[in-house]
């Protein structure tokens, strides 16, 4: 009879459509269904590293400058590049205090020890005073500044003095030297041993004795046309 034929010859069939248990085909079935929980995984760890790495290397760096490479010196006092201090006179006007490099005095917060450091003020009847000078000790609580290694003055008036060392008063406008004096202005050149800007930024007062070489008239004697003391 046909029928059980038919039958024998469908079974064959339906036991062909299920997938091998083994064999290449099932070696790269297994992979697969690895790969879909291992690529996940490792995304998620490397997402990880990115975000937590920039940290670790901070940390690290900051370790090695914090502690390495810093002297005993160094950690003992305050060190500050390009510098910057701002203040108020005595009549609320501002000044500012700038240098290359400030480092504070071991021990004495109140001492600073400026490179290259300039001052610059107003005195009462307006006019801005600039000084510099090549190397000074800024004292906080007086706000007084000493320069030495060669100072300028300039004054909004159109002078300007130089000499070896200087005093700068910036709560009340003033300045002081004891060592000889070369200035120049409008009206010439003049020589002394030493100097006071006076009168709350007003007057230069040339201390000693003084020299006034006029613009052109020839040189005159000593003190003519210099205040002196």
């Amino acid at each position: 009879m046909k029928p059980p034929a038919a039958a024998n010859e469908v079974a064959p069939i339906r036991r062909r459509l299920h997938a091998p248990q083994t064999g290449p085909f099932a070696r790269y079935s297994r992979f697969v269904g690895i790969m879909k929980v291992l690529l996940p995984s490792m995304a998620a760890l490397l997402l990880g590293l990115v975000v937590v790495w920039p940290k670790l290397a901070f940390d690290d760096k900051r370790f090695q400058i914090g502690f390495a490479k810093l002297s005993s010196k160094a950690v003992e006092s305050l060190a500050m590049q390009n510098a910057r201090y701002f203040g108020l006179d005595e009549s609320n006007r501002p000044f500012a205090v700038t240098s290359e490099q400030a480092v504070q005095e071991p021990g004495n917060s109140d001492l600073i020890h400026l490179q290259a450091p300039k001052a610059d003020f107003t005195s009462t009847s307006g006019a801005n005073i600039v000084v510099d000078g090549a190397t000074g000790l800024y004292h906080q609580a007086a706000k007084t500044l000493d320069l030495s290694g060669g100072v300028n003055l300039f004054h909004d008036s159109g002078y300007e003095l130089h000499t070896p060392t200087a005093t700068i008063d910036l709560a009340h406008n003033s300045a002081l030297g004891t060592d000889p004096v070369e200035g120049f202005g409008p009206q010439g050149r003049i020589e002394s041993m030493g100097f006071a800007l006076a009168g709350m930024g007003k007057e230069i007062i040339f201390t000693g004795k003084a020299h006034l070489s006029l613009r052109g008239a020839s040189p005159k004697g000593q003190g003519k046309g210099a205040k002196s003391r």
